[in-house]
């Protein structure tokens, strides 16, 4: 018997061992360094006042996707986001601040291209200022809303979600690379805690890879989103905005996908939260069609489209500063 039970535990190890070196041959994308590193510090610069930004007041050019990738120009203001137009300069029109991730962020689409500046176009009386930001969760997108997007003050903010943003909020996740303040529950609200420190048990993949699992394809994201969105409502009530979620799919929607989007759809109604689901629109028009070769980010006629769906939704929207909304 005792015979057995150690035959049995080395070839448990035995098969852990050859596991973990499997993995570590692999180097999946889910498995993060320890301490982060920022996979391009040419572009990012670690801000504690809402994780990172671009360096900020500079021009800068990127290729995305990958070395072979369209060559684009990245402009940031002096708050670190993409746009050639400072957060803080009032211009007298209505004020939609779209928060979101690289989808947001326009990855591998000129300034112009973006569905904000697109939107912008189509509603001149519309002031669309966009503060996207590649790596972005939730947590992160509520911590640049409070730092910089509530001046001037704006009437709608829109969180635009992508599937894996909700994910996003695990405490090791890194953004694009640092070691950033997280957001957890204590007593039900929000904290913020440091960075946390990694021993050696938890850098390996294996443990890391049963993390990915339980972020990704459980309900565990689900509390601390909540409390996220929830405080967003809150800086609603406070500040008289209205605050609005978009989902903004892939090209495929998977099951994990739809679970998070009708989660999101659950909560903005419990919520009375505006919300609008991209994946109808986005797949009638051929859903692949709109996203970069290969990848997950929309091309200009995706954005183009995304601008389009916003303007029928922004259209239907009552404001605390004006009831007529933002019908022309």
């Amino acid at each position: 018997m005792r015979l057995t039970l150690l035959l049995a535990g080395a070839t448990l190890a035995v098969a852990l061992v050859g596991a973990e070196l499997a993995l570590r041959l692999a180097h999946p994308l889910w498995a993060i360094p320890y301490p982060p590193v920022c996979y391009r510090p040419d572009l990012f610069q670690r801000w504690d006042p809402y994780g990172f930004r671009l360096w900020p007041s500079r021009t800068m050019q990127a290729r995305y996707p990958g070395p072979d990738g369209r060559l684009v120009t990245i402009v940031s203001n002096r708050d670190g986001f993409r746009s050639r137009r400072e957060l803080h300069e009032a211009d007298g029109r209505r004020r939609v601040v779209v928060l979101g991730d690289s989808m947001v962020f326009g990855l591998g689409v000129e300034e112009a291209e973006r569905c904000t500046e697109v939107l912008e176009a189509l509603e001149p009386g519309w002031r669309v200022d966009n503060l996207g930001m590649v790596g972005y969760g939730p947590d992160l997108m509520l911590r640049a809303l409070e730092a910089v997007g509530l001046d001037p003050p704006p009437d709608v903010v829109v969180l635009v979600i992508f599937s894996h943003d909700v994910y996003r909020v695990a405490p090791e996740a890194p953004g694009v690379g640092f070691s950033i303040p997280r957001f957890m529950l204590r007593s039900g609200r929000l904290a913020t805690v440091p960075y946390p420190e990694r021993p050696a048990w938890q850098r390996l993949f294996l443990v890391q890879g049963l993390r990915y699992v339980q972020w990704r394809y459980t309900s565990a994201a689900f509390p601390l989103n909540e409390a996220i969105l929830d405080r967003v409502i809150e800086l609603g009530a406070q500040h008289r905005f209205t605050p609005a979620i978009v989902f903004a799919p892939g090209p495929r929607d998977w099951s994990d996908d739809r679970r998070r989007r009708r989660w999101l759809g659950a909560y903005a109604a419990r919520r009375q939260v505006p919300f609008l689901d991209l994946t109808e629109p986005v797949q009638a028009a051929g859903a692949e069609a709109l996203y970069l070769r290969d990848d997950a980010h929309w091309n200009p006629e995706g954005h183009r489209l995304v601008a389009r769906e916003l303007q029928r939704f922004l259209r239907g929207l009552s404001t605390p500063r004006s009831a007529a909304g933002f019908e022309p």
